[in-house]
């Protein structure tokens, strides 16, 4: 009798539970590229939260030479044009890493379906699409206005140029500060 105990299946043999089917080739792949593309987006946002920082800062030194640039030339500063370069490189340097900065949010793969709501990703799109209409429109006006070099329209278009950039910083400051707080 004791033969045909061993035979038998003990307790922690018996499965309860069907046997696991084999996985679909056609789903592992899937889940494979979906887990590649969300690698990718995560690596490009972190880039970009870095472009952001960067660019709210250069773009923060532009308005600050602008300011120093606007108050020599119109407000009794000498017009020594001690700040026309500090202004205008730092000003290529922000147009620079704010293109490359919403490249890298535009270009990132985003494999999952995001329902339209109102949250503070809304809001930095939002923020962020004021900020790049005001940059656009920074470099329009800084070309015009240092064109129009000597006239009296200058001084017009310098404080648009003046108007335009505080508004731009600001929306990227507003566009970054609701991601970050």
């Amino acid at each position: 009798m004791q033969g045909a105990q061993a035979s038998q299946p003990g307790p922690e043999d018996v499965d309860l539970l069907p046997k696991p089917a084999a996985p679909d080739p056609e789903a592992v792949a899937r889940q494979e590229q979906l887990q590649r593309e969300l690698e990718k987006r995560s690596s490009m946002l972190q880039y970009h939260q870095l472009g952001g920082m960067l660019t709210l800062a250069t773009l923060g030194a532009t308005v600050i030479f602008g300011q120093l640039n606007y108050i020599d030339k119109y407000g009794g500063g000498g017009d020594t044009g001690r700040w026309y370069d500090w202004h205008r490189y730092s000003a290529f340097a922000a147009a620079a890493l704010f293109a490359g900065t919403g490249a890298l949010a535009l270009f990132a793969p985003s494999p999952l379906p995001k329902p339209r709501r109102l949250d503070t990703a809304m809001m930095h799109r939002i923020a962020m699409g004021v900020a790049t209409a005001g940059m656009v429109t920074q470099i329009a006006l800084g070309f015009v206005t240092a064109s129009k070099g000597g006239s009296v329209s200058q001084r017009d278009y310098a404080l648009a140029h003046q108007i335009v950039g505080y508004t731009t910083f600001g929306a990227t400051a507003v566009g970054f500060g609701v991601l970050t707080f």
